[in-house]
This record gives C-alpha cells, sequence and structure tokens, in this order.
C-alpha cells in the first residue's frame, strides 16, 4: 500500500493506493497553508479509517513540484521523513500531472499552475489514445503572443489549472480560443492513475529535494495583473 502526497498549492492532499488502485483520500483546502498543521492529522486519520498503520505502507509518493515553495517543502519533508522511519521506498510524480484528466474530451491538455502575474508553470500533454503523454519540458511561461505557438491556432486544447479565471483573461488577450476549465488543484488522489501504470520513479530519501522550477522564472512580466 502505498500513501501518496500532494501540497503543492493550496489543497493539501494524501490518499492511499494499493495495486493501482485509489482505496481512500482526503484533500483539505485553506487561504493560507494549512499544510503544516493539518497534514500529519490527515494521514493519521486516512489510515485509522481503512483499519491500517503506518506499518502497512510499502512506500511513499510525493508530488515533486513545481509550486509554492510553503507546500512542497512541507510535503517532501514529511515524505522523506516517514520514508526514512519506516525504512520504505520514496518516489516522485509531477505535479503539473496530478489532475484529473479523465473529463477531457480535447486530444491536448496544457496543466499549469498559477506562478503571479502574468506567469504560470505549465506542462503540454498529447492524448496517445490510451492516456496523455507529456509533450516537451515543464516550463514557466509567460502568457502572451509568444506562449505556445505551435498550439495558439488549435481550438482542440483543454487547459487544467488552479488559475482558470487568469488563463481565461489572458487566453482572450492575446485572441486564444482554449476550453478553460473551472479552477481545479492538482490532488494525490490523481496519482492513482500514474502509479497503475508504473510512472511514479523511486528516488534517494536522504537527497530528493523538490522541483522548484526556480532556475526558470527569471523574465520579468510584461503585463500588469492584479
Amino acid at each position: 500500500m502505498l500513501l501518496c502526497i500532494e501540497t503543492s498549492t493550496k489543497n493539501c492532499s494524501i490518499a492511499l493506493v494499493e495495486d493501482g488502485l485509489l482505496i481512500g483520500h482526503a484533500d483539505e483546502f485553506g487561504d493560507r497553508f494549512i499544510h503544516g498543521e493539518r497534514l500529519h492529522t490527515l494521514i493519521q486519520e486516512l489510515i485509522h479509517s481503512k483499519g491500517k498503520t503506518l506499518q502497512d505502507l510499502s512506500g511513499i509518493v510525493v508530488g515533486e513540484g513545481p509550486g509554492s515553495y510553503t507546500g512542497l517543502r512541507i510535503g517532501v519533508s514529511t515524505a522523506k521523513g516517514l520514508a526514512y522511519a519506516l525504512g520504505i521506498k520514496l518516489y516522485a510524480l509531477p505535479t503539473l500531472g496530478c489532475f484529473d484528466f479523465t473529463s477531457v474530451t480535447d486530444s491536448t491538455v496544457v496543466t499549469v499552475l498559477d506562478a503571479r502575474r502574468d506567469e504560470v508553470f505549465a506542462q503540454v500533454w498529447h492524448n496517445s489514445g490510451s492516456e496523455f503523454q507529456p509533450q516537451g519540458p515543464v516550463e514557466a511561461v509567460i502568457v502572451d503572443e509568444q506562449a505556445w505557438p505551435t498550439l495558439q491556432g488549435d481550438t482542440g486544447v483543454t487547459v487544467l489549472g488552479d488559475c482558470g479565471e487568469k488563463m481565461t483573461e489572458l487566453l482572450t488577450q492575446i485572441g486564444v480560443h482554449w476550453n478553460v476549465k473551472p479552477t481545479a488543484f492538482p490532488s494525490a488522489k490523481n496519482m492513482a492513475a500514474s502509479i497503475a501504470l508504473e510512472k511514479h520513479r523511486e528516488v534517494d530519501v536522504a537527497y530528493f529535494e523538490p522541483f522548484y522550477l526556480k532556475d526558470f522564472v527569471a523574465e520579468k512580466s510584461k503585463k500588469k495583473w492584479f
């Protein structure tokens, strides 16, 4: 049984996955980061509700980022601490893959997380026929006329992320007409699909660090966003 942790946004989420199947989850959202106060309690409550103990865990899967420094630090620190204390494996999954793709009918998806002003952390995905596969690297993107040049003329693109209103406004400004889903947050429960496909990768408990994408957020914003 795997414990999944995703805390890169203000959504503090955990899940239990066994044999690739989701057997339980908890999501708790707050306008401020509640992860430090609630994460360990949520884990204890969820495991207890399933009649399990921490010793029943075979591994921890954590959302690696990008996202909030605060959220990522808390989630990764908790995951590493539990993996070390229990003597079990630590795995990572990209945060921008921790969305629910099941309702998407378009062949292309752009998952986004708000990076302030007119910038987002983004990943492009394409439906290969049986699943959505990442296309290109995770990037910090300023949403202007130079953003996603090969996709701008395509109307068959869905946007999933935590800044739906912002993306709608910015895409409208540059004349791009994509299907922007209502604001949604990455969640640990959505890791089950990737785990079933064995996409989670083992990482070193001692040396693993969150993927902040700090080196990529260097260009200053060209617009004003309030």
